[in-house]
């Protein structure tokens, strides 16, 4: 009888001695039974739990998930650069502006909104005429006559394109405590992003007569892209944004019989070739939006 009461209280005293402890969770994984001694702004001290008159330890809280205390109450911890509290008084919205677009023959708005520190969403809207009509100039030989005529052609396109992506921010390879993004909206990102299109435009081909003929054609177009850039906050409140990209991407265009200057250019996107490669590229500006107010 006493044999069992002695082994009832050491396994009471045991299952007690367990619990005491804290747990100590690690972003790499490890977990430290410890007793943890004081907490501070950047770091944490303890000593191990079996060995409490040894050696105090201490470790950063940015390599911490949790620590789970004797009493049951747990704590969780983020990464300086990850905490959304420090970047309160950010604007987390931008509209944007390909600057050069309308020197190609379009105009793309863009509205970006930042959803936690390190990704953001982008939308995109391209309105396909609204800028610097396109020509090209064909050279075409009569060989009845022996009359060579250069004529300039017209693309009169007009038409849309919408693109929506998904933005991955860079990260530091090592983040010291304190560190925070100077923007949570600037820092080199990649971004995969789907665009769609459709827009009409004069076709222009041979005819019999070796002379030139004009007609129309609707282009669609599609793609998916992985995009590459770096976007810089200035003043928090103006913005620059330089990209470019590469991936798949499909048309419609039959390229056949035609002379044109324009086979495989769809504005905001280029297909080269039959190959099915789409580029895209742009410089961007813009402006914050609806900056919160922090009140004190």
């Amino acid at each position: 009888m006493k044999r069992n009461l002695y082994l009832v209280l050491v396994v009471t005293l045991f299952s007690l001695r367990c619990f005491a402890q804290d747990k100590i969770y690690k972003k790499n994984g490890d977990v430290v039974e410890a007793k943890v001694i004081e907490i501070g702004e950047s770091e944490i001290k303890y000593k191990i739990f079996t060995d409490q008159e040894g050696p105090t330890y201490s470790v950063d809280k940015d390599r911490l998930t949790k620590i789970i205390y004797q009493s049951g109450r747990e704590e969780t911890f983020k990464s300086s650069l990850k905490d959304e509290t420090l970047y309160e008084d950010q604007s987390k919205n931008a509209i944007k502006i390909n600057f050069l677009s309308p020197l190609l023959g379009f105009t793309q708005l863009n509205y970006e909104h930042n959803i936690k520190p390190g990704r953001s969403y982008e939308v995109s809207l391209g309105i396909i005429g609204l800028g610097k009509q396109q020509k090209s100039e064909e050279y075409t030989y009569n060989g009845s006559t022996g009359v060579g005529v250069t004529e300039v052609h017209k693309r009169a396109a007009g038409g849309a394109f919408l693109g929506a992506g998904y933005k991955f921010v860079k990260l530091p390879n090592f983040i010291r405590s304190g560190d925070k993004y100077s923007h949570v909206m600037q820092g080199i990102y990649a971004k995969p992003e789907v665009i769609i299109g459709a827009y009409s435009q004069n076709k222009y081909f041979y005819s019999s007569s070796s002379n030139s003929s004009a007609d129309k054609e609707t282009v669609v177009v599609g793609a998916f892209i992985i995009n590459l850039g770096k976007q810089w906050v200035l003043g928090d409140s103006f913005l620059i944004d330089l990209y470019g990209g590469l991936g798949y991407a499909i048309d419609n265009q039959d390229n056949s019989n035609i002379f044109n200057g324009y086979g495989g250019n769809h504005f905001a996107l280029n297909v080269i070739g039959e190959s099915g490669v789409g580029l895209t590229a742009g410089f961007k500006i813009g402006l914050l939006i609806n900056k919160k107010k922090i009140t004190k």
